[in-house]
């Protein structure tokens, strides 16, 4: 993986002053900086040299971000750069654009500095390990199990990192992936999977489309309004959209459960309204999982529910919410669960 100092980022924004201060943000972080200010002036720099990973403006006279990312996206000289948008357009249908275009990720203005930089720092792990990965196709694999626990490991840790990156923004704490990946990891083992392991480790990605979300919406305090709950169930959909053209198979895994985590036994969730065993195994999972700690733990818009109460409703809600059989699980290990809990209390 290059160090900071040989990481090559292009900033493109037409405004002077946001310009600068991403420049600083990130050359105080060791990063090597080359600022654009215009999606023309952008292309040229990127033709002279190209970047690991660029931050990039939408509106712009001339050439709009749009039209520089889907060039970019196009060429399989520059497709594989990461860009992460980042705009004052917090309209829904303009995210959706950007990640229709190509865009890795996507970061409301007026931005915080720590995201900018958790984010930045995220794609530029998950490019290092798809570089490692080409390196070695191109040079002939001499040591598949080594090389494939390395693959293993870059995977997970780019996975929980942006899991974390996402509770993050909406005022969570970390802790939330970790319990939702043991809890997942512990009633998939009751239920004899053998790829507990594995929603382990794609579990956390489950919300990650709610980094296309606005903050208003994200972080309001009181309930939605049905607009806004529209917008804010879209992050299903969008997590599905991010992660579903990987190939690999950890990956897939991860934009099943963003796709259906919501989904209900009894038809009456979304995106798709599926029912029963339309849901994917995976996803029921992790919808126990998500739903008993979401519950445990006070939320921008509600308080921690007290410990009867949510054991009460997902009793209510087998059959209904959840897989029945899976709640069965659940409350025949509930100790274990509680255990998590108090380990990973925050």
């Amino acid at each position: 993986m290059k160090t900071k100092q040989q990481t090559n980022i292009l900033v493109v924004d037409d405004v002077l002053e946001n310009l600068q201060l991403l420049v600083n943000i990130l050359c105080n972080e060791g990063y090597k900086i080359r600022p654009a200010l215009s999606g023309e002036a952008a292309l040229k720099a990127i033709d002279k040299q190209l970047p690991d990973l660029i931050l990039l403006d939408i509106q712009m006279p001339g050439m709009n971000g749009y039209e520089v990312c889907r060039l970019l996206k196009e060429d399989s000289k520059t497709k594989h750069i990461p860009i992460l948008f980042i705009s004052a357009l917090s309209d829904m249908k303009d995210k959706v654009k950007a990640f229709k275009m190509g865009g890795d990720d996507y970061i409301n203005k007026p931005f915080q500095f720590e995201e900018v930089k958790a984010r930045v720092e995220t794609h530029l792990k998950l490019k290092s390990y798809q570089d490692h990965m080409q390196e070695q196709v191109n040079q002939g694999i001499k040591d598949v199990e080594r090389l494939s626990q390395d693959i293993i490991d870059t995977q997970r840790e780019v996975i929980f990192t942006m899991g974390e990156i996402c509770e993050t923004r909406s005022l969570e704490t970390g802790l939330h992936v970790k319990r939702v990946a043991e809890y997942s990891y512990l009633l998939a083992t009751l239920a004899g999977s053998e790829e507990a392991e594995q929603i382990k480790q794609a579990s956390p990605m489950h919300d990650i489309g709610k980094v296309a979300i606005a903050d208003h919406i994200l972080n309001k305090p009181g309930k939605l309004t049905a607009e806004e709950w529209q917008v804010m169930k879209s992050h299903s959909d969008l997590g599905y959209k991010m992660l579903s053209a990987s190939r690999t198979e950890l990956l897939k895994m991860a934009a099943v459960i963003a796709h259906q985590h919501h989904e209900k036994w009894d038809g009456s969730g979304y995106p798709q309204g599926l029912k029963g065993e339309e849901i994917s195994f995976v996803a029921r999972i992790v919808a126990v999982a998500d739903v008993f700690d979401a519950l445990n733990h006070s939320r921008c818009y509600k308080a921690a529910w007290p410990q009867a109460k949510v054991l009460d409703f997902l009793k209510e809600q087998r059959g209904q919410h959840f897989d029945p059989q899976l709640i069965d699980l659940f409350f025949t290990s509930l100790d274990k669960f509680l255990l998590i809990k108090e380990k990973y209390k925050g």
